[in-house]
């Protein structure tokens, strides 16, 4: 007899809470010769950056298997860490406004557990961890000075691993994990990502640059088989 168990909806969400950049510029030589205003801050660059990363997750047991059939039961999972990446983007004019677009790639094995999916026992264990990102995204940007401050949107990309753990015990069970009520899943899910950020140079070559990004992936649902005669 098959029997299905709804472990849950897990809802991803990531935020890349300060990102410190250092980009290297190639001026466009399209731009050479023209506005130096408009020389200096055209063309294509390319980066490396260390950030503190915040993730929070949602998971809903559906069908309450994990909390005596509690069904709906929710559990908040939190955590922060690190993360380093590297970018390339192009800066360009059109019709007088400043724009840029940029892919950047974050790694860092950020997680998040949780052993709360069943209060009573605490024996199974949820875990997300966001094991790359990839944005794609295009700005604007307005100069103060030699401060140039954007704001930057898109989309995400995200390889993000689930899974959750049932360990069985008891005074006649020997401890072992659950294979029925347990699974382990990793997808690639996409979402959007919204920045905001300040830069300024430090040389004719390189500039600092610290930003904020939110992202989103949504939910995804997952479901526990159990094979039993």
């Amino acid at each position: 007899m098959k029997q299905n168990f709804g472990c849950g909806i897990v809802r991803f969400h990531a935020a890349i809470a300060l990102s410190a950049f250092l980009l290297l510029t190639f001026p466009d030589p399209a731009s050479a010769g023209g506005d130096d205003d408009v020389s200096a801050r055209s063309g294509v660059y390319a980066g490396v950056f260390a950030a503190r990363s915040r993730i929070s997750n949602r998971i809903v047991d559906v069908d309450g298997f994990a909390n005596w059939g509690q069904s709906g039961w929710a559990v908040d999972y939190d955590n922060s860490g690190s993360a380093a990446g590297v970018l390339v983007g192009r800066r360009y004019e059109q019709g007088g406004v400043s724009l840029r677009t940029e892919i950047d790639i974050t790694s860092g094995g950020i997680s998040a557990t949780s052993n709360r999916l069943d209060p009573e026992g605490l024996d199974e264990t949820v875990k997300a961890e966001f094991r790359s990102i990839v944005t794609a995204r295009m700005g604007i940007e307005r100069s103060f000075g030699p401060v140039v401050v954007f704001v930057s949107g898109g989309l995400a990309i995200a390889r993000i691993e689930n899974s959750v753990t049932d360990i069985d015990f008891g005074p006649n069970i020997t401890t072992r994990i659950d294979p029925d009520d347990s699974f382990r899943d990793s997808s690639m899910e996409g979402g959007w990502v919204v920045g905001l950020g300040a830069e300024a140079p430090l040389s004719d070559a390189w500039t600092l640059r610290f930003e904020g990004l939110q992202m989103d992936f949504g939910q995804g649902t997952h479901v526990c088989q159990s094979l039993r005669q």
